[in-house]
């Protein structure tokens, strides 16, 4: 039975914060795969690239992946590009639920623009616009989250809430198919 759900998406989907409400509401832990990169570092994500650059912060990236795939019962939220890591998902989807949260270009445009974080967590990848460089992103990352994913929620139009209780109720559905095949 899979013990855990990660939640997967680009920028601004909002993982960290349906993943907080979902983690409590599940009684789990909730862990931020970039906000464990950052305290590996005692550095923010824009500092490691800026430092080390985007190979070295992939290359956390995919350590820290590695080390969650081995824990249960936690809801993970992923940085946009934990994705590209094709040979750590075979190992997480073994014991975890993908849940790929999603949202139109302008919703996240404007989500991007109206958090002051941004810059600072979410530095660019190109060099280019943020909100130019989330649509390529997301052009190319889009069919690697769909391939990943157990389910696919659509953020644009929905609160947090709304959001948490529908992975909740996809997870839930899973478990009494998993103890129904159990016996």
């Amino acid at each position: 039975m899979k013990k855990s759900i990660y939640l997967v998406g680009g920028r601004a989907v909002g993982k960290s914060s349906i993943g907080e409400k979902l983690a409590q509401r599940l009684d789990y832990e909730f862990l931020d795969s970039d906000r464990m990169i950052t305290d590996l570092c005692g550095s923010s994500v824009t500092e490691i690239v800026k430092n080390e650059g985007w190979a070295a912060f992939r290359n956390y990236e995919k350590q820290v992946l590695l080390d969650l795939a081995e824990r249960e019962s936690c809801v993970v939220a992923t940085g946009g590009g934990a994705i590209l890591h094709h040979e750590v998902w075979p190992e997480i989807k073994k014991r975890a639920v993908v849940v790929w949260l999603q949202a139109d270009p302008d919703t996240l445009r404007k989500r991007i623009l109206g958090d002051d974080s941004s810059s600072s967590q979410r530095p660019s990848l190109t060099g280019k616009d943020i909100c130019q460089e989330m649509e390529e992103v997301l052009q190319q990352r889009n069919p690697l989250y769909k391939e990943a994913a157990d389910c696919i929620i659509d953020t644009a139009a929905m609160m947090v809430y709304d959001a948490v209780v529908e992975i909740e109720k996809f997870y839930r559905q899973l478990e009494d198919i998993n103890k129904e095949e159990e016996h």
